[in-house]
């Protein structure tokens, strides 16, 4: 048989309540030539009764059963089987809009890309921060090769289920998700795929839905208790990162813009840990970047506000909310800032 058009992925673990609407969505594709690859990560609850309910009504639902790994694992599991010409992440507790293969059909006979990013929308949308708003509503634009803006403005990342990758690019690059990074996955996985696609294109249609759960891993990362876990998660993200562009030879990219996208990252949760714990993250972020940038690399980032927070860092001073503050002046405007702090 012929592979089917686009592949889903679906990660499945503990959403038993929301497992059937993502899976119907999927199922009621106005262009049915699709297989949804869901992957049960050894969930507890009765998803696996929900998945094989739905693969015996539907030969398109191919089933992959594991021990639990986390949410990479479960991606790159499915990558393993997955047939489809393109290749799309679903989350199984989010539902997809009915015309998402065909628009994904459409642009990738039409425009030849090896990815594209489409826009999505929130539920409940008082969940979401206008930021996040922005960032899942990307204006049409396509990039030949890579351009920075992919990764630092042009609204691109996080969340890897907002894109969807050919099939020719996972393989000619090898890609594959970090498995021992649980929190911001999805970054670790566009920095390095993003500069490796020959053609990107950004679309403005919202065809995603972003089901956000007040007991996700996100939202328990920005609860005040686990500000130290939430820097940590991010120092790891970094390292990931570092490593694999240094693997792939892509460090002279865009080093200071690279600096200063992850200093905006942490800076404020950075500037709220007591001295100790500053003390030990503030040494991990310098010690990532002198050991692939040197010892000036708190000389990298072009705004003055930002090498000044890179150059306390390095000199283990302290951080203040008056440096973030003009930190994020520099990097986010006024109105963001505003928003942020209000």
């Amino acid at each position: 048989m012929a592979n089917p058009k686009v592949s889903f992925i679906v990660p499945v673990y503990n959403t038993q309540e929301f497992l059937p609407r993502c899976l119907d969505s999927l199922l009621g594709q106005t262009c049915p030539d699709i297989e949804i690859v869901v992957v049960n990560d050894g969930s507890p609850d009765d998803s696996a009764a929900i998945i094989g309910k739905y693969a015996c009504k539907d030969s398109r639902v191919c089933v992959v059963e594991k021990s639990n790994g986390g949410l990479s694992s479960a991606r790159n599991a499915g990558m393993d089987v997955a047939r489809g010409d393109i290749i799309d992440f679903v989350d199984s507790d989010d539902y997809v809009e009915p015309n998402l293969t065909e628009f994904l059909v459409d642009t990738f006979a039409k425009e030849h890309p090896e990815i594209v990013v489409f826009g999505a929308v929130c539920e409940p949308a008082e969940l979401a921060s206008k930021r996040i708003k922005q960032l899942l509503s990307p204006e049409a634009c396509v990039f030949e090769s890579f351009d920075p803006a992919l990764l630092f403005s042009a609204n691109a990342q996080p969340y890897v289920w907002r894109a969807a990758y050919s099939r020719g690019l996972i393989e000619r690059e090898s890609l594959r998700f970090a498995e021992n990074v649980r929190f911001a996955e999805d970054v670790v996985f566009q920095f390095e795929s993003y500069p490796l696609s020959a053609r990107t294109v950004l679309a403005p249609e919202k065809l995603y839905h972003y089901v956000m759960q007040e007991k996700s891993l996100t939202h328990t990362f920005n609860a005040g208790a686990k500000r130290t876990d939430k820097v940590d998660a991010h120092l790891l993200v970094l390292h990931e990162v570092l490593e694999r562009w240094d693997r792939r030879g892509l460090l002279g990219l865009r080093p200071g813009e690279l600096a200063t996208w992850f200093l905006d990252l942490v800076v404020f949760d950075l500037a709220r840990l007591d001295a100790e714990g500053y003390a030990v993250v503030a040494a991990s972020v310098k010690g990532e970047f002198r050991q692939y940038f040197g010892s000036s690399w708190m000389d990298l980032p072009s705004a003055t506000a930002v090498r000044n927070v890179a150059r306390k860092i390095a000199a283990g001073a302290g951080v203040s909310l008056i440096d973030v503050v003009r930190l994020y002046l520099s990097t986010r405007g006024l109105k963001a800032c505003i928003e942020r702090f209000v």
